[in-house]
């Protein structure tokens, strides 16, 4: 199908017509087009998205009409969700660049849209064309995932600012996913209400379909997406930030003791913290054998300050994400149960110095970040997935603040939603003197001595064997050799079987 940006436009007004007349039949009227989406000649398909993957056909369209080029590492990121300063961009690009709309001059109230930003002036196109009036009178939340439900809003105003009808419903999403379902623009009503963030290539489906309609008539039925990827296991720290919902926080009602903490939640007479001790031991911690799981003295890294420290009086196990600030962002929501959980997650908990964690307080990143280099950007990371892990709110402040490092400085920092604690880094053990005690104490028992980063996949000859080794020293330890890449478990997964 070439030559299909450049018709003229008489035809695009009769199509749109068309259309018109077409959507005030019952949704199932419409007669597709029995023919491929766009001309793809000579247009190269993204590194990330394969031939026979969701939408693929409609992400390679976006690239014809140049309405992508894609992210900063060359790909298009099929799976990665998309914010509403994003969502903006695709719209205004599709509006001015293929249809020829025009964007009215104006200003717009919304206060979280810096004049610089890089979607501000598309936002600014939307808003003076009575597209979108925020999400309140002076915020537009460029930086909130946008939903299946607000995109097929949107899509509805521009279908019909272009001069498209649909036929009036008791609300605009009734009357939203009735008409772009008819259209082939939407798969199912069910998606087009869907109150889940979309993804990049679900949006290509929609763009491609609207785009579709407006130029040519209705497309082929779109393809159903089924459950959308999460960000689970490792990924960037960006993306999961992505998925969290910015809300003020509540500020009353919270006291420490409606969180049970230090409790021996699996019964082998260690409370939390003296677990989380054992497990961030450099070395084999010294126990003292007449004291029931009393740790007499290890070796810690402090990641907040970058100290080393051998004696377990100094430091504090601290919750990566405060107990009052969880309270704050949706812990105030729970019952016990849930609360004593996250007071007792390791996976959210880390040893630091008793003179850092009194620094840090109850602060959120925004207020308090670490001092040293080393820790900044795990940081960032690791308290953005614990509170992903606990689909916990963030404030305005606190996420402009991440996004803002995640972004920049700390751009390709990743971390795992599942052990949060695996965002800071293992670093090899410095030359100090012996620790401890040795006629009093006995090893942590059952635990091995930490391997360090000593291995490379290269150094076994199968995936069996990669796979025992790294079962060994996970559990205490993560992946302290970088053998799982992809956060999912699976480590050397290139080498044999075996």
């Amino acid at each position: 199908m070439g030559g299909l940006v450049g018709r003229s436009a008489a035809w695009v007004l009769a199509v749109v017509l068309v259309a018109g007349l077409v959507v005030t039949e019952p949704p199932g009227a419409v007669q597709a087009q029995d023919a491929e989406l766009c001309d793809p000649s000579g247009a190269r398909p993204f590194a990330d998205v394969a031939a026979d993957d969701y939408a693929a056909e409609y992400i390679l369209c976006m690239r014809v009409l140049s309405l992508t080029r894609g992210n900063s590492s060359g790909g298009y990121g099929p799976d990665d969700t998309l914010n509403r300063g994003q969502m903006a961009s695709f719209i205004v690009r599709l509006w001015r660049d293929i249809l020829g709309g025009e964007c009215p001059t104006g200003d717009t109230p919304f206060t979280d849209v810096p004049s610089t930003g890089t979607h501000a002036a598309n936002i600014a196109c939307l808003y003076n064309l009575g597209i979108t009036k925020g999400v309140s009178d002076t915020e537009f939340a460029p930086r909130n995932p946008v939903k299946a439900s607000q995109v097929s809003r949107f899509f509805l105003r521009i279908y019909e600012r272009h001069g498209g009808t649909c036929p009036d419903r008791a609300s605009e999403l009734d009357e939203a996913v009735e008409c772009l379902e008819s259209l082939h623009v939407i798969p199912t009503a069910g998606e087009g209400r869907s109150g889940r963030a979309v993804i990049r290539s679900q949006m290509a489906v929609y763009m491609i379909g609207l785009w579709h309609n407006l130029e040519y008539g209705p497309p082929p039925v779109p393809p159903l997406l089924g459950t959308p990827t999460e960000v689970l296991g490792a990924g960037l720290a960006l993306a999961l930030l992505s998925q969290i919902t910015v809300a003020p926080e509540w500020i009353t009602g919270y006291s420490r003791s409606l969180f049970d903490h230090w409790k021996d939640l699996d019964g082998d007479g260690c409370d939390t913290r003296r677990e989380v001790l054992i497990r961030d031991s450099r070395i084999d911690p010294a126990m003292d054998s007449g004291r029931t799981c009393w740790v007499a003295s290890g070796l810690w890294y402090s990641h907040y300050d970058g100290i080393w420290l051998t004696d377990p009086s100094e430091l504090h196990i601290d919750h990566l994400v405060p107990l009052a600030e969880a309270w704050a962002s949706g812990a105030h929501l729970w019952n016990p149960d849930r609360r004593e959980q996250f007071a007792n997650d390791e996976y959210a908990l880390v040893a630091v110095t008793a003179g850092s964690n009194r620094s840090k307080g109850a602060r959120d990143p925004a207020e308090w970040m670490p001092a040293g280099d080393a820790g900044y950007c795990p940081y960032a990371a690791a308290w953005v997935a614990v509170k992903a892990r606990y689909d916990l709110t963030m404030d305005r402040t606190e996420y402009d603040f991440l996004a803002d490092v995640l972004d920049g400085t700390c751009a390709t920092t990743t971390v795992s939603l599942d052990t949060p604690i695996l965002a800071f880094p293992v670093l090899a053990i410095p030359e100090l003197p012996a620790v401890g005690p040795t006629t009093t104490t006995t090893s942590a028992q059952g635990r091995p001595p930490d391997p360090g980063d000593s291995k490379n996949c290269s150094d076994f000859s199968t995936h069996r064997d990669a796979q025992e080794w790294f079962d060994h020293y996970f559990p205490n330890y993560g992946d302290v050799a970088r053998l799982d890449r992809d956060g999912d478990g699976v480590a050397c997964e290139s080498l044999p079987r075996g």
